[in-house]
């Protein structure tokens, strides 16, 4: 009889690392009967893996970050949380797996534990003792159900190994999923680019119109010799984005066939004639062909800085942009993210100040690459899940 695999996951990101790991499983056992649970979104991942999904497909106002503050978990709530939470622990009774990936927080090993009682590798995302140590209640959690851990970097394994749980560091499997095509989009080569990362949540939308503001004041900052465009890896709804730029006095072209070849699936033009490129399932490729990204994103900013890239974010909208968010992903990145504040325009002159800086560019590339230095992890937690399956 096939074995079946689980795989649970409470992120965008997290579905994404899950989903590269079923895919990984599937190549080298395709005897597999793998099927996916995500717990938050819509589980896109899983579906462009050819990944049968058990997941409600329900977005919450927070994304996944309600612990960010009370007021996001009150939206929640009011949005429904608590019964589709009902609905997805009645889900994961119904499972039968012979083993359960979960990838994601403790919440999903409690889930995971709690419901389907089946062995448990679990892939922790979030956490690194970088930035903060563990709740004895997580501790419990991982030490009651997990037959494996597996974290992000060698520190945090080194401190639940003393508390006696079974940690591993496999390396980086963040990186694993990011696709390169090589695209450079067209864009001429003494054109300085400016990668832009509205997020993926509902809250991009907003925070997409922020960049946007810097943006239209780097363009009034500029000296004439300089150039630049701006880039915007986009996994945004275009309706909903055209609506959005309407509100904010910008204005979304579709673009020519020769356009969309190189990857440029449409361009926004501010009301200054300042233009902004969009890339759709380019995410990569526009961090390789970036110069500076701002980033109002979670993990991909973690990602931005490993290809070698400076980043910059500042506060925005929703529970992912805070001050205390970013200075928990700076733990992780180093100095290779600047967290500017300010008005829009000091914004933009805290940008031009580093990118006219070509030794705080270079220093700031070294420690991004630095971060993640050790990629293929996902590899290595494939080898790991058939191991435990036998």
């Amino acid at each position: 009889m096939s074995k079946r695999v689980l795989l649970v996951s409470n992120g965008h990101a997290e579905d994404l690392a899950a989903a590269e790991i079923g895919a990984g499983l599937k190549a080298l056992r395709p005897d597999l009967k793998i099927s996916a649970f995500p717990l938050v979104g819509l589980g896109k991942a899983y579906e462009r893996k050819g990944l049968p999904s058990l997941g409600l497909k329900k977005l919450l106002p927070s994304g996944g970050f309600a612990k960010e503050g009370p007021a996001h978990f009150i939206k929640d709530l009011l949005a429904g949380w608590g019964p589709l939470l009902a609905r997805q622990i009645a889900i994961l009774k119904n499972q039968r797996p012979d083993l359960v990936i979960a990838v994601g927080d403790a919440f999903v090993v409690a889930l995971c534990g709690l419901f389907v009682k089946k062995p448990l590798i679990f892939i922790d995302g979030p956490k690194s003792v970088k930035i903060a140590g563990y709740w004895p209640l997580e501790k419990w959690l991982m030490r009651r159900y997990c037959s494996e851990i597996v974290v992000q970097d060698r520190e945090t394994a080194s401190y639940l190994q003393k508390e006696k749980l079974p940690a591993r560091y496999l390396g980086s499997w963040v990186m694993d999923y990011v696709p390169l095509t090589g695209e450079d989009f067209g864009i001429e080569k003494n054109k300085t680019v400016i990668g832009i990362l509205p997020g993926t949540r509902e809250e991009a939308f907003d925070n997409l119109g922020l960049i946007l503001k810097v943006i239209e004041k780097m363009a009034a900052q500029s000296d004439k010799d300089e150039k630049f465009v701006g880039l915007v890896a986009s996994t945004l709804d275009r309706q909903r984005l055209a609506k959005k730029m309407t509100e904010i006095g910008w204005r979304m072209y579709e673009t020519l066939p020769a356009d969309l070849k190189r990857g440029v699936t449409g361009m926004l033009v501010s009301p200054r004639g300042t233009a902004v490129y969009l890339a759709e399932g380019k995410f990569g490729d526009v961090c390789v062909r970036s110069d500076l990204i701002i980033g109002l994103a979670g993990i991909a900013n973690e990602q931005a800085v490993a290809f070698g890239k400076p980043v910059v974010c500042f506060p925005g909208s929703g529970a992912q942009t805070t001050p205390r968010r970013w200075q928990e992903i700076r733990k992780i990145t180093g100095e290779s993210m600047a967290v500017l504040s300010g008005k829009p325009e000091e914004t933009a002159a805290a940008i031009w100040k580093i990118l006219r800086d070509p030794a705080k560019m270079s220093e700031m590339s070294r420690i991004g690459r630095a971060s993640k230095s050790d990629w293929g992890g996902t590899d290595r937690i494939v080898k790991l899940a058939l191991e435990t399956l036998g």
